[in-house]
Parts: C-alpha cells; structure tokens; sequence
C-alpha cells in the first residue's frame, strides 16, 4: 500500500513527571530545528521521499499547503501545540506574520534517500499567487 498523501493534525501528548511536563516521542529518521523568518517570501517546497512532522515551538506560523489544486492554511502556535503531518509529495510553505521569527521543530521520516531538491524553495506558481497573497492579507 502506498503513502497517503492527506495533511494530518494531532495534538501533543503531554506527560507530566512532578513539576516537569515532557512531550511524548513522536518516531523519526532526524530531527530538524528551523527558523521561519517573517519575510513576506512565497516559496513553497516539496519532498520527494520524506514526511515532515512539524511543531512549533515558539511563535506562530501559517503552513500553506496545496492540496487538490487549493492553497489551504492551517495555523501553529506555541500556545495551541499540535504536530502536523506533510507526507511526500505535498507542496508546503510557511507565512511568518509575527515580529520575530518562529521556531519549529521537524521530525522527519524517510521513504527513500534524500533528494537535493527537497531543501530548495519554489517560487509560488502564477496560477496559485492571487490565492496565495489572499492567504497572506
């Protein structure tokens, strides 16, 4: 059976040890931290073979997604911890409206090797900018 390619949502599993409240382990290949400037830029990326989960641990953002031809934005705060899921293929990006950057964490789960693309942004296509800059109003 193939991967799905639905955007997921979960909220995060808190465990509490006296004063000390802990995540819990969300499975990954490699662990990312990222900084999600608030520059206006209208880049999207795509990854061929992994599955970005992502939180954010400080901030906010709009991940935008396109799925099914339509730019969807779901929004992560620190307050309102929840992982999201991208699989394969689904491409994503990030709307800082914030006064300084946020940071998220990306436990990533591999399909296949790593692929150079993966890491490079793409400009938002022409056909996607009017319903992206509605996203970023």
């Amino acid at each position: 059976m193939g991967l799905q390619r639905l955007v997921q949502l979960s909220p995060l599993e808190r465990l509490r040890s006296g004063s000390t409240v802990f995540s819990a382990p969300v499975a990954s290949n490699e662990t990312l931290i990222a900084e999600v400037s608030t520059s206006p830029t209208c880049e999207l990326f795509c990854h061929r073979h992994q599955t970005d989960q992502l939180l954010v641990l400080c901030g906010a953002i709009d991940l935008v997604v396109l799925q099914e031809r339509t730019l969807r934005r779901i929004t992560l705060r620190e307050d309102d911890a929840t992982w999201v899921s991208i699989p394969p293929g689904v491409p994503h990006g990030a709307i800082n409206r914030g006064a300084r950057p946020a940071v998220v964490v990306n436990a990533v789960l591999r399909h296949g090797p790593e692929d150079p693309r993966d890491y490079r942004p793409r400009r938002v296509p022409a056909a996607l900018r009017a319903a992206w800059d509605a996203l970023a109003a």
